[in-house]
């Protein structure tokens, strides 16, 4: 009898000890902790990555580790710092769940940003293309473009340059796609198709051509109805925007319809950044909400002239700016005040997580929830001109460094790493 119990409970102990031991391990792996007074308390994992890697984690005032890392917490709010000697500290308060991932990816901008010059010609009137791979701007005539003696090499005219890195560091040289010669196109304004493959350039006394972007147009071919090329263009927008947002929930695009102006979708197609027009409410689309989302504090009570981004995977909806502080200073009282257009100055960063904010005397780059807002470049710069490099990590801005040497503006890239 005794050698059959025994038989029995042997069996039966190891069965219980193996599940014990992959309970502890699943209840480990899950955020479970012993506490040192014996009873057990569920943690969260915060997982904190930064760009450039290699930063120091700070958790209320505490080095911990460096990015990228996953680190176990017991539940709370926690202040968290991300620091890199050279580079501007993030900041976040981050709330910290039982089983539960919370997750943050910190872009750390350099305090002193280095330049190189992408162009020496003198560049007027720069325009980024839809797609953001490439930049068409003008070289005018020398003699209105410099006071300086003018370059042997410089071909007056219009140029587009990619801006997508090639394989192995390898990038194309600008290209004239027209010449000035019969036609001066010093100073004229561009304009890029919806597909990124034609350019209007619109001459004094209003007369527009329409050049190919991808080769050399020896005869500009004239516009002859400009209403019509523009009515054409106006629908390919609203056709490729009604695609774009054909994953956004109904409820959004139904309140947009009639309170806001889309301004852009991010890269990746997850986020709106809008401009509210009128008063409205947003409804909560994901119920029940999310467990763990964004930790920054949302709105959805949208208010007539603030900015927002609303995050279709999260239905999160921040602001991120008002309209009025992002608009350009006149140049005197008497100016004419002239319509403005916020999507000129807000540009969504390739890595969808961060906007591009152009001000009148510096650069900015903040989170899409609308944190982090920090100075990106600080500096003298042309026509408000700053736009993200197609493949992260570089603005190109329009500026002149050396006006006692030179009365022209240049394409200058300022190296976010």
């Amino acid at each position: 009898m005794t050698a059959k119990i025994r038989s029995f409970l042997i069996p039966f102990v190891t069965v219980c000890i193996i599940l014990g031991v992959a309970a502890s391990i699943i209840a480990y792996g899950r955020g479970y902790r012993l506490r040192t007074d014996g009873s057990v308390q569920p943690t969260g994992l915060i997982v904190l990555q930064s760009d450039p890697s290699g930063a120091q984690i700070i958790i209320d005032d505490k080095i911990k580790t460096a990015t990228q890392a996953t680190l176990t917490l017991p539940p709370g709010w926690y202040n968290v710092t991300i620091a890199k000697d050279g580079f501007q500290s993030w900041h976040k308060r981050m709330k910290v769940q039982g089983e539960v991932v919370a997750k943050a990816e910190a872009l750390l901008l350099p305090i002193n940003p280095s330049l190189t010059a992408l162009t020496a010609s003198g560049v007027v009137n720069p325009s980024l293309s839809p797609d953001g791979s490439k930049l068409a701007y003008i070289i005018p005539n020398q003699t209105t473009a410099t006071t300086s003696a003018a370059l042997a090499s410089t071909k007056p005219g219009v140029w587009v340059l990619d801006i997508v890195d090639k394989p192995l560091g390898l990038n194309r040289d600008a290209r004239q796609v027209a010449k000035s010669g019969t036609v001066n196109f010093s100073k004229a304004t561009l304009t890029w198709s919806p597909d990124s493959k034609e350019i209007l350039v619109t001459t004094a006394p209003l007369t527009n051509y329409l050049l190919a972007a991808d080769q050399t147009n020896e005869n500009p071919e004239v516009v002859s109805n400009i209403k019509l090329l523009q009515t054409n263009w106006q629908k390919i927008k609203d056709q490729r925007m009604k695609e774009q947002l054909v994953t956004v929930p109904e409820l959004f695009t139904d309140m947009a319809s009639a309170s806001a102006k889309l301004l852009s979708l991010s890269p990746d197609e997850t986020k709106i950044l809008y401009e509210a027009t009128a008063a409205a409410v947003l409804p909560q689309i994901i119920t029940p909400a999310l467990i763990g989302p964004n930790p920054t504090e949302e709105t959805r009570t949208l208010v007539p002239g603030t900015v927002y981004v609303y995050d279709i995977k999260e239905d999160r909806n921040y602001q991120v700016a008002k309209s009025n502080l992002l608009a350009p200073t006149p140049v005197s009282k008497t100016a004419p005040i002239l319509p403005f257009d916020v999507s000129s100055v807000l540009h969504w960063l390739p890595t969808s997580r961060h906007l591009v904010v152009v001000m009148k005397d510096k650069v900015e780059i903040m989170d899409y929830d609308g944190a982090n807002r920090r100075t990106a470049y600080a500096g003298p710069f042309w026509d408000a001109f700053a736009v993200p490099w197609a493949s992260g990590g570089k603005l190109v801005i329009l500026t002149n460094l050396n006006s006692a040497a030179s009365a022209v503006n240049n394409l200058y890239l300022i190296n976010l790493r």
